[in-house]
């Protein structure tokens, strides 16, 4: 991956065309919102959807971390060990990274060229240091939308499982 980065500032600086797609950069600036997975969709969906109280409660205290890609307190506070959300970041972890080499292989956006290794600036703002053009950020919102809606069915019944031991 480092390789693929450094290739790309060279071709960048010659004024060649970027062929380098599989870089860090690539992965830790598009489709990781909120954490590896694309957890802040789910995050954001316990915080506002949630009727369960335990999962109000982790979406309240997860939402700070995630917001600089820090999902360990979600990841080890639900996920881990649970067949209702364990499947969807797996899920998430193979769609995602497939739309986003695909968009950038059909040359929707530009590829990054330049080392960028701070994983936890918030997005939208290290989408835009890594490729800064609106289709790197329409790709973006894509991502997060489809991330949710990979989360959401999981979600909704995990939710309504803690509800009923709740009540």
């Amino acid at each position: 991956m480092f390789a693929g980065i450094a290739n790309n500032a060279q071709q960048f600086a010659h004024g060649q065309a970027i062929t380098h797609i599989f870089t860090s950069e690539l992965i830790y600036s598009f489709p990781w919102i909120g954490g590896v997975g694309c957890t802040m969709p789910l995050v954001l969906m316990m915080l506002f959807w949630s009727k369960s109280k335990r999962l109000k409660a982790l979406g309240k205290a997860c939402v700070v971390p995630s917001i600089f890609n820090i999902n360990e307190p979600l990841v080890f506070g639900t996920i881990v060990w649970n067949p209702y959300l364990m499947l969807p970041l797996w899920i998430n972890g193979i769609v995602l990274p497939l739309i986003t080499v695909f968009w950038f292989k059909f040359g929707l956006s530009p590829i990054p060229h330049s080392l960028m290794q701070m994983w936890y600036i918030p997005f939208p703002f290290v989408t835009w240091i890594v490729s800064p053009a609106i289709s790197a950020l329409i790709l973006l919102a894509i991502l997060f939308c489809v991330g949710g809606l990979i989360y959401y069915p999981f979600f909704k019944i995990y939710d309504s499982n803690l509800i009923k031991e709740e009540n």
